[in-house]
């Protein structure tokens, strides 16, 4: 026989392309096929991958002696399947059938390195088909790499009863058209690729309170019922051709009301319902056959001879295989099974292996590669997506949801049933200041009121319960003392709840005010939990079940997506995480060539952040390790995002025009060269401007060594030196007004073709403050830092926070004659007190980020319109006479006869600022990316000039473009 299969494989390969080559295959099998090897066809046993060699070889035997048709694996890694089912296939005369229970992914069964999608229950939340459709797709995938033909997914289940121990979430929940729609897209995913999909459990397991693993469960229903919500998915799924359908062990009196009687070993269910009234014609498999639902009343053997009588083609994990052949052959004897019968279903069995494939023994290609491959990115992303579709908010009464990240509100988080912080605190704490709290499940009533002491404090408490369970008959997973806690809590303070499990678990929770509900709790389930309660995604899931009256099915609240800055994984966003690690290469580089001791770099692509480092050290003592909550000396970056965008808004207010002149908002200009100076020009650098005026040197000694000259300056704030510009340097209070002069009283050039100038923007802080009433740091801060959350944003970073948290910029041997750390490294805005219009501003890359995002966005971030997207839009256009300069932007320089600022591959809109000590901020509207790069390159002197030579800044960033891939 294992001969002839040869032969036959090779000469009815080649009619692979014709309409008949399956039966010509089958049929050559069929006429030289014994009734042995013919029922062996009819079982697939099962294969564990992580036993020894014994239970391999007992599995070797089985396929050599039995003829057996098919193989199901459990357990074990992916690579050792691969492995297995290459020596098994070598073994059998007629490749077999692979199969697997896969309904969320091979992980269900291959828990070590296989690969898992959410569970339908949490896809039921979903608020369309389209991303189950792609799922299948990718379950596919996964499954033709192994050399797997047949899934046992979709589950169809209606499940409609919370005490279910065995669908529960397995199915798409209690609406039957939702379990419809969803079940047809997976399958249609799964069978568009290639695979056998299989709908189960028939005629319907959802309304149960026995898991058939152990016995048999009753329905009870009557027929009318069954027709009007069990079978209805199943009627639908059979129109859309599903290819096979497992049947349950189920007592269904409606159906068969023989005493025991399991609908598998039912001919009433399986040939008069399923074949004959809903015309399925395709593969009929049995639910395991060493289940207790039917092994507990029938003896290994008869429940197979039952179950193939009843109509079944396909018998699965039989108890024992020859006594099962033995008890067919016997039911075939006394005419209860006809040859013709059997000759239906192995046909039917070796038509499916014909359209597999399997007219030729299969071999997996390199199983090593295979668990690497199924962890694709492609694969991440669509479980990133389900996850994100999938959450559902259900109370939202005060309308907390979405969070802002500049909320004022002090917030506190507790896990419930952790033993330590979990990912969901921790990504809450990348949106806002708070502290963490955590708890196991049984909490004291002492440890309890100390808890609510501690968090007296906080205005709103965001809880999140950890560890639960799935089933009612654990509660859930939740402790009484769980419970008592947060509804104590809920008295007190604004609790916002997640609760990362069963929806069903609701009914406990109808006070609270606000609840969203994540289904399961995988690491990046939390994530995307916190992610959404700030913003960064829309909520728009609704219940799959119902769980009281307060929380039925359907119901979900939608929470829309405010455009805070978020976080994934590179290619969520298409950028390729192998090639963004050129950063890394480059960063080393820098270090070693001492053109920067440290840095933070941050990539952000379609709203989030996928590479945010720190590298490096503060200095190249090694000392101190750059972190990212470091604060850098922004330098020239001040000009855009402080000056810039406060003149933005003061135009937004009707205070200027960009085409008044600087004599309309400074007084005593009259005499001054300066005074028609358009705003707009002063902006783009195209105002006629000098560069700089080194106000410094005018207060040193006159000698071959400078020193600070005492007529202007102190140790300590005395009498009138009070401007403080480093540690033991105080400034003469009136020089401020000889600065003033100096810059009003300036000439200007014979054109005002571009010159870089930061004369313009001291003066743009001058008209910020006349106009506002407040100093420039104290306005930006009040319109646009305080309210998007930035609390390391700031001048005069000393006030705020340690000298440690601060790098250094410079060992100034020139002016200050010392290490300048913790101030400005501008000697202009130093002697202003560390603020001004050009310099001054201090931060750390993800702030900055948020700011160039809010300008990404249209001027809106969180739940705050800060700026009109049409005035983004005229400040982001070059000014007429530039081909470089937006208003207070700068962008990329298109005179191919000059020098180019950023990255070749930097769209033309892009547009941002440099700093120059070593920083770098663009964003890039077209592409969708944001670009921060901060260094102190200027220490320990301005004058090393190697990065600016070897242009790291712009190599950095054309890693990002290089790293873009390409849609399919």
């Amino acid at each position: 026989m294992k001969y002839w299969f040869l032969i036959s494989a090779v000469l009815f390969s080649t009619l692979v392309h014709s309409q008949s080559a399956d039966s010509a295959w089958v049929d050559s099998l069929m006429n030289n096929m014994t009734l042995d090897e013919k029922l062996g066809q009819l079982f697939m046993i099962r294969a564990f991958s992580n036993k020894n060699e014994k239970h391999y070889k007992e599995i070797d035997e089985l396929i050599e002696k039995e003829k057996i048709g098919g193989l199901c694996f459990f357990q074990g890694t992916p690579k050792k399947q691969a492995e297995l089912t290459n020596r098994y296939q070598k073994k059998s005369s007629i490749p077999m059938l692979i199969s697997v229970d896969a309904e969320w992914g091979l992980g269900m069964r291959f828990k070590e390195n296989g690969f898992s999608f959410p569970r339908q229950m949490m896809l039921g939340a979903m608020p369309d088909a389209h991303g189950v459709y792609q799922m299948g797709r990718m379950v596919a995938d996964h499954c033709q790499r192994m050399g797997i033909h047949i899934n046992f997914a979709p589950v169809v289940d209606v499940n409609n009863n919370p005490d279910n121990p065995v669908i529960n979430y397995r199915s798409f929940g209690e609406d039957k058209y939702n379990v419809a729609v969803k079940s047809a897209a997976y399958m249609r995913g799964m069978q568009d690729g290639g695979i056998i999909a299989c709908a189960k459990h028939f005629p319907g397991h959802g309304d149960t309170d026995v898991d058939s693993h152990y016995d048999l469960p009753i329905i009870s229903h009557n027929r009318a019922r069954l027709d009007s919500l069990e079978l209805m998915p199943f009627r639908a799924i059979i129109k859309d051709s599903i290819q096979s359908i497992m049947v349950a062990h189920l007592h269904v009196p409606s159906l068969d009301d023989r005493k025991n009687r399991a609908t598998t070993l039912s001919e009433k269910t399986v040939t008069s319902l399923l074949k004959e009234e809903l015309n399925y014609d395709g593969l009929i498999i049995t639910d395991a056959l060493d289940m207790q639902g039917v092994a507990k009343h029938f003896e290994p053997g008869v429940v197979d001879a039952e179950a193939f009588k009843a109509g079944n083609d396909i018998l699965l994990l039989s108890e024992n295989v020859k006594k099962a052949k033995a008890a067919i052959i016997k039911y075939i004897d006394e005419e209860k099974i006809s040859e013709q019968r059997v000759n239906e279903s192995v046909r039917k069995i070796l038509k499916a292996k014909y359209r597999q494939g399997l007219y030729s023994t299969p071999i997996i290609e390199n199983p090593e590669t295979l668990e690497s491959e199924i962890k694709s990115w492609k694969a991440q992303n669509i479980r990133q997506s389900l996850i994100e579709s999938s959450l559902t908010l259900v109370k939202n009464d005060l309308k907390t949801i979405p969070l802002s990240p500049g909320a004022q509100a002090k917030i506190a988080t507790l896990s419930l049933g952790s033993s330590d912080i979990t990912a969901f605190q921790n990504r809450v704490g990348d949106f806002v200041n708070t502290k963490h709290f955590h708890f196991g499940k049984n909490i004291s009533s002492s440890a309890a009121r100390s808890m609510i002491k501690q968090l007296s404090s906080f205005d709103k408490i965001i809880v999140s319960l950890h560890d639960l369970s799935q089933y009612s008959s654990k509660n859930f997973g939740l402790t009484a003392s769980m419970l008592s806690l947060v509804e104590d809590l809920q008295k007190e303070k604004e609790v916002i709840l997640v609760h990362f499990g069963s929806p069903y678990a609701l009914k406990y929770f109808d006070t609270l005010r606000t609840v969203l509900v994540a289904y399961q709790e995988d690491e990046d389930i939390q994530d995307a939990v916190a992610q959404a309660l700030f913003g960064v995604t829309e909520i728009n899931g609704k219940l799959p079940v119902s769980a009281s009256d307060i929380y039925k099915v359907g119901h979900g609240i939608y929470s829309p997506s405010t455009g805070v800055l978020g976080y994934a994984r590179p290619e969520y966003v298409q950028l390729s995480a192998d090639s963004l690690m050129a950063i890394d290469t480059i960063i080393s580089e820098m270090i070693e060539e001492k053109a920067a001791p440290g840095c933070q770099v941050l990539i952000a692509k379609n709203g989030r952040i996928v590479h945010h480092e720190a590298y490096g050290y503060h200095t190249y003592d090694k000392k101190r390790k750059v972190k990212l909550d470091d604060l850098y000396d922004v330098a020239s970056v001040t000009k855009t995002l402080a000056t810039t965008i406060s003149t933005m808004k003061l135009e937004e207010l009707g205070q200027i025009e960009l085409e008044d002149s600087l004599s309309q908002h400074i007084s005593n200009l009259d005499t001054c060269q300066i005074r028609g100076l358009q705003l707009k020009d002063v902006l783009a650098h195209h105002a006629g401007l000098r560069g700089w005026i080194a106000f410094y040197e005018s207060t040193m000694t006159d000698d071959d060594k400078p020193q600070l000259n005492d007529t202007f300056y102190r140790t300590a704030a005395v009498d009138s030196f009070n401007i403080l510009v480093a540690p033991k340097v105080y400034l003469r209070d009136d020089y401020r007004d000889s600065i003033w002069h100096r810059i009003h009283t300036c000439s200007i050039r014979d054109t005002n073709d571009y010159k870089y100038s930061d004369l313009g923007f001291y003066m743009l802080s001058e008209i910020i403050q006349s106009k506002t009433g407040q100093a420039l740091n104290d306005f930006v801060n009040d319109r646009f830092y305080r309210p998007l959350g930035l609390n390391h944003t700031t001048f005069k970073p000393l006030e705020k926070y340690p000298l440690k948290q601060i790098t250094p910029s410079e060992d100034d041997k020139y002016f200050r004659m010392q290490k300048v750390h913790g101030y400005v490294h501008d000697m202009g805005a130093a002697m202003l007190g560390g603020v001004s219009g050009h310099a001054g501003l201090f931060s750390i890359s993800k702030e900055l980020g948020v700011i160039m995002q809010m300008l990404l966005n249209g001027g809106h971030y969180g739940n705050q319109q800060y700026l009109r997207p049409e005035t983004i839009l005229k400040y982001t256009t070059r000014h007429p006479r530039s081909t470089r300069r937006g208003l207070g932007f700068d962008m990329k320089e298109l005179d191919e006869d000059k020098t180019l600022n950023i990255s070749e591959k930097c769209s033309p809109s892009t547009f941002g600022h440099l700093g120059f000590t070593g920083t770098s901020v663009y964003a890039d509207p077209e592409h969708d990316i944001i670009y921060i790069f901060l260094s102190n390159r200027t220490y320990p002197t301005m004058e090393n000039r190697k990065f600016g030579r070897n242009e790291y800044r712009p190599r950095v960033q054309t890693v990002i473009y290089d790293a873009m891939i390409k849609k399919d």
